[in-house]
């Protein structure tokens, strides 16, 4: 079989039409069968600065562009792009191959790029000074050593705008962009050499480094893509089976070529212990757990468990890793929420159980509320939402199952101080609830994950729910009881869990300590800050959705903000606001319209609002205007693409668009009015957080367009934004 190689520009080109995906497919399978290229009817353009490169037919009307880089013994090609006939050959005749002669990343080079830039010498008849500082304090010498081009790390020296500077990166290398990118954002070059793995004594300095045609070892090619740095724009076909799922997926390219330090992370030998990992919304955290899950599941005889918050993103995870991994991979691989786990384990011990919807859950706390004989202050204090807090926080989560145990338990993350009496209240109050429940029949998720965790603590249950290793999504949601639940399933030991957070994606729970429940993370741990999702433009707006509020991660450590950068660019989001609804929902079904117009599908649409109620009025609205719509519910990561997907904020989670519209975002609405108030005086800071955690999260879901609008006043979530007057 000939090696087949393939940038993600070519993944790209063929998914800007379907209909070429066979066609692609046929051409692949032809070289990958190839002992040579005798046949294949490849053919150079004229005036091809790299004699290797080579155009091939797709279909009538495209042409891919690739390499020819066979050594003797050894067939070998790089795709490279699929482009119309004409501009294929054009294209094809500006490219040139080379491994870096400074640290053996392989790389495809336009013709102007490999050019020295004219730096143009100081004159003193400049129209305008320009006092900016530069962005990249160094030396175009020193960037060349690191392997930057000479063309590129000329500009790159000279540039005091981050528009200016994120073109040049967004026109480089993937290697070279983000490395800018890095030092840009405070990275030293030693950093950035040890990142992209610039190894000196790896290279030989004096040599071209191009290869092909016998100018070279033949392994030089299959070393070169080695490097992190390639692997950044290349993946290496390992068979026609690895290749079809790259090929039949809907994989974005940041799912299939890593950056170096996602790769050192999902590829790591092994830690002793748990490893966690951060990184904002678009960091790619949910990637680098999926390749960790498979990596750890090729190892012969072990079962590995891969769990998050929610059934639609337990979902979605199953659907990425059905295209990552091979089959017998993934029969050692389960995929479970972690509530339906919790009710796997308690349905195989006690049999089934049922537990309360939330609302139901809330009528239960009224009703025993209302049973009790409690002072005018401990009705102001005992809500139904403190009350569930208080229960699943501290009573479940801590294990505690007596009334002196509650009375001397420690509540770490809760802000109201209890005093002893309030505690004695509290209890009687949770005795009648659980004495209701066994009346009932009926349980509480909370109470069912505890039961769980009690269950898998002992060591005399069968080992149907032991695991080897366990992988961890958007972390940040647990409960105390599903840590104790996550505790108990896997024995302490080699990469015992693998935890994927971010504490600005915190919208479920309290705060939780991993180190109180047996799980000790601290110098394991690796934070990610390059977005692979969203524009810069769009990361610039959410990061600002944040404010200057202090987020806490799952060690108790301040998380920042402050080196997130992205390598993509687009348009910037865009805000209106309305003075009544009617005319929010006919906006939103204009804009709909017009984006159905533009490349893609509807299901790259999507229309997001804070409750259920306002999301329906939009749907509505939609219908109404002809746009087909889906709601996206519960549990549905709905695979239709034929509609515009409409949901709740919550239900986002975890999924991305091209183009979404955050709808209804008005002050009483974000942050939730109905939420703060049920909240105690004590909490309502913490409550607040959440929500703007939330709209933070329903920023960040677009790949390309955000839009923003509100009826009346719009949320102060936005208060970074200039005075505008709502719109009639």
């Amino acid at each position: 079989m000939a090696m087949v190689v393939m940038h993600k520009d070519f993944q790209a080109g063929y998914k800007l039409d379907g209909s070429l995906k066979k066609n692609a497919w046929d051409l692949m399978l032809k070289l990958s069968s190839s002992e040579n290229s005798n046949g294949l009817n490849l053919k150079m353009p004229q005036g091809a600065i790299d004699r290797r490169v080579r155009v091939a037919r797709v279909n009538d009307n495209f042409r891919a562009v690739l390499f020819d880089a066979s050594n003797p013994g050894e067939a070998s090609y790089v795709l490279v792009a699929i482009k119309p006939h004409d501009l294929a050959y054009q294209y094809a005749a500006t490219l040139k191959m080379q491994v870096n002669p400074m640290n053996g990343v392989f790389e495809v080079l336009k013709s102007a790029d490999a050019e020295p830039v004219a730096v143009e010498p100081p004159t003193a008849a400049r129209p305008v000074a320009d006092d900016r500082p530069l962005l990249l304090p160094f030396q175009s010498a020193e960037l060349i050593g690191l392997g930057i081009t000479e063309r590129i790390a000329g500009r790159a020296v000279q540039v005091r705008d981050e528009d200016e500077l994120q073109r040049i990166c967004v026109d480089a290398p993937s290697w070279q962009g983000s490395a800018l990118l890095d030092l840009a954002f405070g990275a030293s070059l030693e950093d950035v050499r040890r990142t992209y793995t610039v190894l000196a004594s790896e290279t030989d300095r004096s040599g071209s480094h191009e290869f092909g045609n016998g100018a070279s070892d033949p392994g030089q090619l299959r070393e070169s893509l080695q490097r992190p740095g390639s692997q950044m724009d290349f993946v290496v076909f390992s068979d026609d089976e690895h290749m079809r799922r790259i090929l039949e997926g809907d994989f974005e390219a940041w799912r299939v070529f890593l950056h170096p330090e996602q790769r050192s992370v999902a590829y790591h030998p092994g830690w002793k212990g748990a490893f966690r990992i951060t990184g904002g919304a678009g960091t790619g955290k949910t990637v680098v757990g999926m390749h960790r899950a498979v990596f750890l599941a090729r190892r012969s005889n072990v079962r590995v468990l891969v769990t998050t918050f929610t059934r639609n993103l337990a979902a979605e995870l199953k659907r990425q890793l059905a295209q990552l991994a091979e089959p017998e991979v993934l029969n050692r691989i389960d995929v479970r929420h972690i509530d339906q786990l919790a009710r796997e384990v308690v349905l195989r011990a006690k049999g089934h159980r049922t537990p309360l919807r939330s609302n139901d859950e809330r009528r239960c706390w009224l009703q025993v509320l209302g049973q009790m004989d409690l002072t005018e202050a401990d009705r102001q204090l005992l809500t139904p939402d403190f009350l569930s807090r208080e229960y699943v926080q501290v009573i479940l989560g801590r294990g505690v199952r007596s009334r002196d145990e509650y009375l001397k338990v420690s509540r770490p993350g809760r802000r109201v101080r209890l005093n002893r009496l309030q505690r004695a209240r509290i209890w009687s109050v949770v005795e009648e609830f659980e004495r209701q429940l066994s009346l009932d029949d009926k349980t509480t998720f909370g109470k069912l994950i505890a039961e769980a965790a009690e269950i898998v603590a002992d060591q005399r249950t069968l080992d149907t729910h032991r695991y080897d290793h366990v992988v961890v999504d958007e972390a940040q949601d647990l409960s105390p009881a599903h840590w104790r639940l996550l505790r108990g399933v896997v024995p302490v030991g080699l990469d015992d869990l693998f935890i994927c957070e971010d504490a600005h994606q915190r919208i479920y729970g309290d705060r939780v300590v991993l180190s109180r429940y047996g799980i000790e993370t601290r110098g394991r741990s690796r934070k990610l800050t390059l977005n692979y999702r969203t524009t810069s433009q769009v990361l610039q707006f959410a990061r600002q959705v944040l404010g200057d509020e202090a987020y806490l991660d799952l060690d108790e450590e301040t998380d920042s903000t402050e080196r997130y950068r992205s390598l993509l660019t687009g348009l910037r989001p865009r805000y209106r606001g309305f003075r009544n609804e009617t005319d929010e929902q006919r906006f939103i079904a204009q804009q709909i319209a017009e984006w159905k117009e533009e490349p893609g599908e509807l299901g790259d649409i999507a229309v997001l609002a804070r409750t259920g109620k306002i999301r329906d009025k939009f749907a509505r609205a939609l219908r109404e205007a002809d746009i087909p719509v889906v709601i996206v519910e519960d549990g549905d990561a709905s695979t239709r693409r034929d509609a515009v997907h409409v949901a709740t904020m919550n239900r986002a989670k975890g999924v991305e668009y091209q183009r979404v519209a955050v709808v209804g975002a008005d002050a009483g609405t974000v942050p939730l009015d109905f939420v703060l108030d049920q909240s105690a005086p004590e909490e309502q800071d913490d409550v607040r957080q959440r929500e703007r955690c939330l709209f933070y999260v329903a920023c960040t879901r677009p790949r390309d367009q955000l839009l923003v609008t509100w009826t009346g006043t719009r949320t102060p979530f936005l208060s970074f934004l200039p005075e505008a007057p709502a719109e009639a």
